[in-house]
């Protein structure tokens, strides 16, 4: 016995309340969910349920003209008692108000569970061997998949044990479009609702050429079916009435489900012990949908094999793209993306998981940058995780450029958000030591490693945040405070010259006439004349 109840809301704490209790009392209902703003009307009528929970807080007017073939229970905020006589009439098995008693939903299971039991005694018997039918099936299917069967003679009486006239010979992937996107922030059970919606769909599928049909579920979003591919002369005939047959499948699931589907056919198989290696060939044909897009056949002879790619970012690149986002040159990393898009997502030939794989390091490699940067590292590592299991989810190049384009947004805004804060209090420190210390032989280096930056970044960091650069501010720092020491006539011009950092008198006056026009004499002349 395999009972149904389906549930037409989006409240998801009545949703768990009802399966909850199907639980904890071992009512062994099969729970389908439904979102109240998709065509439910004509899902029900196609799976007709034996019980139907319709959550009238969420429904309009109209949807409660339509006709409900299912006994079926009402759920609302609150009832008037006008509402609970139109229920009644129109057919309801009862009104529960919300939020649900357990209690209440528990009376209610228990008293429709032993109705339908009384009805479907007569059909145990039936159910019990249909079930042990298609477990029979399954367990067939999963051996033949995964290479478990080396005996032809097994094959063969396990096949008439499970009901198939003709063993299977062909495998075929079937990649549900956009599931990820579809159970985003679903439960487990809306996930296992849409496989059985389309397994149900293929199991209705009939082509008089075609024999038998096996699917089973190999991945939360693909499901395997296995065909029993007619005998033809040749083998481009038989890749192209799979490829027919991939197509009706395809259209048919699209017309009763409204989902599209990619699908991947392997090689046709005299010998099923060799079925497994028309379905890891299937698998690789699906994943070509990754650079062509969704709703496709793809057949494995039809195909060139992927290139196994070790570098498909030169290291110049990825460094510009580091150093950019490093010293936060925001307009020159975008401008670089540009060209990372160029070189990565026009490729057509990759492995999708080489790809996603290089990517993943690249993104590792700018979240360091971006630390470097000055973002914060608690923030940086939160991105890049909630980007890397991203990542698993992209199905092709447009949504893999989108996810690159997004995640690069994030890391350079956590960059711009901390950088201010960051590089002022770096630079401050930094210019503080500097006029501690501008007298003595003092570098570059020297101050970037007193602020904990590397050299070529806090230069970069100082000329951006001073206006000019480590070397010219030390020079003005020495030659103003050289002009402060010219107005002691006790002191010569080399002495001056050494107090301020400088062993090389004559060097020290090329430096001071650069920046004053005037040698140290002539500005020490000048000064005392204005003062006569």
């Amino acid at each position: 016995m395999n009972e149904t109840l389906a549930i037409i809301s989006n409240d998801e704490t009545a949703i768990q309340l009802i399966e909850s209790v199907n639980t904890e009392y071992q009512f062994h209902f099969t729970i389908k969910v439904y979102d109240v703003m998709s065509d439910w009307g004509n899902r029900i009528k196609q799976n007709c349920p034996h019980l139907l929970f319709l959550d009238i807080d969420k429904l309009e007017r109209k949807d409660m003209e339509k006709e409900i073939p299912s006994p079926w229970v009402m759920l609302k905020s609150d009832f008037s008692k006008e509402e609970l006589r139109k229920f009644f009439k129109k057919g309801a098995l009862d009104c529960l108000q919300k939020p649900i008693e357990a209690t209440s939903l528990y009376y209610l299971l228990h008293q429709y569970k032993a109705e339908i039991t009384k009805k479907d005694r007569s059909l145990h018997f039936e159910s019990k061997s249909k079930a042990a039918i298609s477990s029979l099936k399954s367990n067939l299917a999963y051996d033949l998949l995964f290479g478990n069967v080396k005996n032809s003679k097994e094959i063969w009486d396990r096949s008439k044990w499970a009901g198939l006239r003709v063993v299977p010979n062909t495998a075929m992937v079937i990649h549900i479009d956009e599931f990820h996107h579809l159970t985003k922030n679903k439960s487990k059970l809306w996930e296992q609702t849409i496989r059985n919606e389309i397994i149900a769909v293929i199991q209705q599928f009939h082509d008089q050429d075609c024999g038998e049909i096996l699917p089973v579920v190999t991945a939360p979003d693909k499901i395997t079916v296995m065909l029993s591919i007619p005998l033809r002369s040749s083998r481009e005939e038989y890749k192209q009435l799979a490829s027919t047959y991939g197509e009706k499948i395809k259209s048919f699931i699209h017309e009763k489900t409204g989902n599209t589907v990619t699908i991947g056919i392997g090689h046709y198989y005299e010998d099923a012990r060799n079925l497994h290696v028309s379905y890891q060939e299937a698998m690789q044909a699906q994943t070509y949908k990754f650079f062509t897009g969704a709703d496709s056949i793809f057949h494995i002879a039809d195909l060139k094999p992927f290139e196994n790619q070790s570098g498909l970012l030169p290291n110049h690149a990825i460094e510009t793209l580091a150093n950019k986002l490093t010293i936060g040159d925001f307009a020159g990393m975008k401008q670089s993306l540009e060209s990372v898009f160029d070189l990565v997502f026009t490729k057509q030939n990759v492995d999708p998981e080489v790809l996603k794989l290089q990517i993943l390091d690249l993104l590792t490699t700018l979240a360091r940058s971006a630390i470097d940067g000055g973002a914060m590292p608690k923030e940086i590592i939160s991105i890049h995780l909630q980007y890397a299991r991203d990542l698993l989810m992209v199905e092709n190049t447009t949504q893999m450029k989108q996810w690159f384009s997004e995640a690069m947004e994030q890391l350079l805004d956590r960059v711009l958000d901390d950088y201010n804060e960051a590089t002022l209090k770096s630079i401050q420190k930094a210019i503080t030591y500097i006029d501690l210390h501008f007298v003595e032989n003092i570098s570059l280096e020297q101050v970037a490693s007193h602020v904990q930056l590397s050299p070529n970044y806090f230069s970069n960091l100082f000329k951006r945040t001073t206006g000019t650069s480590f070397i010219e501010y030390m020079t003005h720092r020495r030659v103003e405070k050289a002009k402060a020491l010219l107005a002691n006539l006790n002191q010569t011009v080399y002495q001056v010259a050494n107090a301020v950092g400088y062993n090389d008198a004559r060097y020290f006056s090329r430096v001071f006439k650069t920046v004053c026009g005037k040698t140290p004499s002539t500005y020490r002349n000048s000064k005392l004349g204005s003062q006569e």
